[in-house]
């Protein structure tokens, strides 16, 4: 995590895996390519328009940019792209979830995901369920750790024929919780995992979803005790004016 962070007067620049996860389909690649704003230079196989694109261990990055006080905080989000296809692809039909996951650990420039993403689609309740699936074969892969921030995504808010209700993903904050526990031993703090929805149609929770990845790097990195430490330093460093005495 040291290697991952950088500190000067006036800026903390971080950066960390940002990796998407879910059944194919849900909508991984499209809010990617929309928190990255995509220019189209840096995914697989967008020119397949049948998402057979999933198949593949798909990347980029983004950088974001926000402010604690005076110090000026840049964090450099490497995304990755899992397939929503479980177990092993067979041979010639590119990667499933398995062949990806140990793709993604000789190959990933940054193996420390701060934030991993549950991803479904809020108009198919199947999608929902799996997460479980999902989240199972993170926890089995050691992609959840104890600074890694969980974000439970619903997809296609634009549709009609919502199936997962609010009351739903806010349930699912405590199960997401109690597996980690429960496979792991990590007690994750709640505030740690996030529920958003968004649509790729309408942008609408696209920059809700990029300030809860910014999040999970500030919880990560643990940035506000350390901003605060400095402080405190730097207060203690400062010379204390001489007092001034009036003579008669």
């Amino acid at each position: 995590m040291a290697k991952l962070i950088r500190f000067t007067e006036s800026k903390i620049i971080c950066t960390g895996g940002v990796v998407f996860i879910g059944d194919g389909n849900t909508g991984k690649t499209h809010t990617a390519m929309s928190i990255t704003e995509f220019k189209g230079k840096s995914f697989f196989n967008l020119s397949d328009a049948t998402m057979k694109k999933s198949v593949n261990l798909e990347w980029d990055y983004f950088i974001f940019q926000s402010n604690i006080e005076e110090y000026l905080i840049r964090t450099s989000s490497q995304i990755f792209i899992m397939p929503g296809q479980k177990g092993r692809a067979r041979m010639g039909e590119g990667l499933a979830f398995e062949d990806a996951a140990d793709l993604y650990f000789h190959v990933a420039p940054i193996k420390v995901v701060l934030s991993l993403i549950l991803t479904f689609d809020l108009t198919d309740i199947e999608t929902f369920l799996e997460l479980e699936y999902w989240l199972g074969r993170a926890i089995e892969r050691e992609i959840v750790q104890p600074y890694t921030s969980i974000i439970i995504l619903g997809t296609h808010l634009d549709q009609e024929g919502r199936m997962v209700t609010d009351e739903n993903m806010q349930e699912a904050k405590t199960f997401v919780r109690d597996l980690i526990l429960e496979k792991t031993g990590l007690d994750k703090n709640i505030v740690d995992i996030h529920t958003i929805k968004v649509s790729n149609l309408t942008g609408e929770g696209i920059d809700e979803l990029k300030s809860a990845i910014n999040i999970s790097f500030f919880s990560a990195f643990n940035l506000n005790h350390y901003i605060t430490e400095q402080k405190e330093n730097n207060n203690r460093d400062e010379p204390e004016e001489p007092s001034s005495s009036v003579y008669i």
